[in-house]
């Protein structure tokens, strides 16, 4: 158990926090790079800079670290498209579900080690992962149907059922951001925005 002594400046608490926040980056690094079935502990740590002595105090298994890291990336996705979505409230439905969907997505194109994690490598690793990624994926259902139906009583779109269309978004940006990461020559992440926001569009809004 680690001791709650301040050491350094820092309690046991913010050292934690601190290694695991160090252990995070590096885990990103490596499964977002050689992917999660090449990664061990070991390169994990190596990244990080933090022993594996302090990896098991944090995480009982590489899985636990993975879960951990994509709960952040996808839990900043989805903040990313409230935040939008809530600061463009008054401009017109089309304009906003655009945006919002962009911005869910801004990470990964920015942060391809993040789109390689959450498009690619958290499929098939284990049950646990898959009920995660499709807790937060109805999650974002859940979002577009209310705001979609919401969009209907203010006349700004025509009344459809939204959790198809949500289906098909959330399915259709699935398959071109995976085709995205793993084609050698990929259309730029300017072409990716201006075509995930005309596809929202499309299906939420036209």
């Amino acid at each position: 158990m680690t001791s709650g002594r301040s050491y350094g400046g820092l309690t046991a608490a913010e050292r934690d926090a601190e290694r695991r926040e160090r252990l995070l980056v590096g885990a990103r690094q490596v499964i977002g790079i050689e992917g999660y079935a090449a990664t061990t502990v070991e390169k994990i740590c190596t990244g990080a800079g933090v022993s594996t002595r302090h990896f098991y105090l944090l995480y009982a298994t590489k899985e636990d670290a993975f879960v951990d890291l994509y709960r952040e990336l996808t839990a900043e996705s989805y903040r990313r498209a409230i935040d939008t979505f809530a600061a463009s409230a008054g401009h017109p439905m089309a304009e906003r579900v655009a945006e919002a969907f962009v911005a869910y997505l801004e990470p990964m194109f920015t942060d391809q080690p993040a789109a390689q994690i959450a498009f690619v490598e958290v499929m098939g690793v284990s049950r646990r992962l898959e009920e995660i990624r499709l807790s937060f994926r109805e999650s974002l259902i859940e979002f577009i149907e209310a705001e979609g139906n919401a969009s209907v009583a203010r006349g700004e779109a025509t009344a459809r059922d939204f959790r198809f269309a949500a289906l098909a978004l959330i399915g259709a940006a699935n398959a071109l951001v995976y085709d995205w990461v793993i084609q050698p020559a990929p259309p730029s992440d300017r072409e990716m925005r201006e075509s995930l926001g005309r596809l929202a569009i499309t299906l939420l809004v036209a």
